[in-house]
């Protein structure tokens, strides 16, 4: 696999650095309106543009959930996600990718190098609201 190499940009370093403290699975525009009170001179295209860039490098995930909207993800370590179809909220679930794994190879006799589960439903806050 041929490795990619980008030049240090400041904006780029902003956007990894505010996707890398989030838990919300943030679409591009909540990292724009989170980053222009801070760097009004930043544009939406920029936050794009270097968002791609942070997927293409394999720094961060690209999450496309089915809700027309594309979400990312500072975590790039193997787990599993749950969108509820009520909020929107994205989880972060994780998982026993060796046990699915092995489970799935012996089911179908493929190799598999790499799982990305995405669930929906509705969460646990949403199901008690239901519920009062």
């Amino acid at each position: 696999m041929k490795e990619i190499k980008i030049r240090y940009s400041k904006q780029r370093e902003l956007i990894f650095n505010n996707l890398k403290h989030r838990y919300d699975h943030p679409t591009a525009e909540m990292i724009y309106q989170d980053l222009k009170v801070d760097y009004p001179h930043l544009s939406l295209g920029t936050v794009y543009r270097n968002l791609n860039q942070l997927v293409e490098t394999k720094q961060i995930k690209k999450l496309d959930l089915g809700d027309t909207m594309v979400h990312y993800d500072g975590n790039i370590q193997p787990h599993m996600h749950f969108m509820c179809n009520c909020c929107q909220t994205i989880y972060d679930l994780d998982n026993n990718d060796e046990k699915i794994i092995k489970q799935f190879e012996k089911t179908y006799k493929h190799h598999i190098n790499v799982i990305d589960i995405n669930m929906s439903g509705i969460c646990e806050k949403c199901l008690e609201k239901k519920a009062a």
